[in-house]
Parts: structure tokens; sequence; C-alpha cells
């Protein structure tokens, strides 16, 4: 890939399409502006508690407010998902940062989530997702797959950033941790359809039993993530300061 398109021209690819899908595609009405509402907060404050990924020769960061983009993909479609997971990312690239991020970095991470959000959002249409009927066919099936569907696109649009700015190939560029990072996505994806069941059916003392497993996910990762962070921070120590002639 990096021999093919210059870091310019991807990047603003990238950034391009996510823009015109936020412009055409943003809700101009909202049918429960309460809900909408509830599930902008949540993201705000999902995205401020972000979890960071020991890559290697870098970090990069994962918030659990993809969870919100799950719920507002199943109540409301995949455009109000999209508003918030731009939000939500964008809060997590300027928010509580060790190191101020340049702005293209930032717009190209809301724009990968955009795309991720709609090409799930096809997902859950195309096989007739529904919260409504549980079923395997109508509620388990769309939702694994619409989970999948984002992981695997928006990660993909993060390594093929890593190739083309870095001159390797697509295949060196995959990091484990992004493969850890996936059940995340699919525990992310149950819990929202819970959520969801809970708000349209309007028992909302039940949220905090629904959602309690999202913060299971949230403390394994950080506790795995943070003892990673470590073992790396001591190794670099460890390692002998090349003598300067």
């Amino acid at each position: 890939m990096n021999r093919l398109l210059s870091p310019q021209i991807y990047l603003g690819a990238v950034i391009a399409a996510g823009a015109s899908l936020l412009v055409s595609l943003a809700p101009r009405h909202l049918e429960n502006p309460a809900i909408a509402g509830a599930l902008l907060l949540t993201t705000l404050v999902l995205s401020v508690f972000k979890l960071r990924l020991p890559l290697g020769n870098g970090v990069s960061t994962m918030s659990m407010a993809y969870a919100v983009d799950f719920v507002a993909l199943i109540i409301e479609g995949a455009n109000l998902a999209m508003f918030l997971g731009a939000i939500g990312v964008l809060i997590q690239c300027t928010v509580r940062v060790r190191r101020k991020q340049p702005i293209h970095r930032a717009a190209f991470s809301a724009a990968a989530v955009i795309i991720a959000v709609q090409v799930a959002g096809m997902g859950w249409r195309a096989l007739g997702g529904s919260v409504t009927a549980l079923t395997l066919s109508s509620t388990l099936l769309p939702l694994m797959v619409c989970a999948i569907t984002y992981f695997i696109v928006n990660t993909s649009l993060v390594v093929g950033a890593i190739a083309v700015t870095s001159s390797v190939s697509p295949a060196r560029a995959w990091n484990p941790e992004f493969w850890r990072s996936a059940p995340a996505y699919l525990v992310s994806a149950v819990v929202a359809a819970l959520v969801a069941l809970a708000i349209t059916n309007g028992v909302f003392v039940l949220l905090p039993l629904v959602a309690s497993p999202l913060y299971v996910c949230y403390r394994s990762y950080h506790r795995r993530w943070a003892t990673m962070t470590t073992a790396l921070l001591n190794r670099a120590a460890q390692s002998p300061t090349p003598a300067v002639v």
C-alpha cells in the first residue's frame, strides 16, 4: 500500500469520505431527542475514560464509547450513531491526552469511525436486524455481523494509515493488540442490545445491571494494557544505551 499511495493521499481520501458521509447523512430530525441527548452525554463521559494500547513503537487509544454507537445504531439508526461516534473520537483525541495531537490525526480517527459505523449499519439493515423480536436470525446474527464489521473496517483504516506513514506493509502494520481488542467489540454489541431493550421497554432501572459487563471488560483491558505498558517501559530502561563516538 505504501508504494501506491502517499500518506497525504490516503489520509486525505479517508478524511474526505468521512466528511462527505457526515455532511450528507447527519440527522436533521430526532425522533427521540431525550434518548439522543442521553446517548450524547454517555458518549462524552466514556470517551474521556480511554484505554491506551501499547503498540511497541507507539500508543493508540480506545474507549468503550463505541458501545453507545451500537445502541444508537440499533435504536435510532446509523446516521445518529455516526454523529455520536465522531464526537466521541474527537473528545478521545483531544481531552486528557499526554501530547497534543495534530488536527489531521483527530480528523482521520473521526472519519474512520464514521465510515465504520455506516458500513456496520449497512450490515445491520441488510440482515433485518431488530430488537423487537428476539431471535437468532433477527437479533444475534445481525448484531455479531455489525460488531465484527465495525471492528474490521475501523482497524483496517487505522492499519492503512500506519502502513503509509511508516513505509511498512499492511500485514506488518497489524499489531496483535488490535486482535486482542476484538472481544470488547462483541461484548459491547451484546451490551448495546440489552441497553436498547431496556430503553425501548422503558425499564430504565435495569440499565446499570445490563451495562455492568462493559465495566468489567473495561477494567480487564485496563489491567492488561497497564501491565504491558509497564513491561515495555522496563524493557526500554534495561536496554543498553549505545555509545556515542
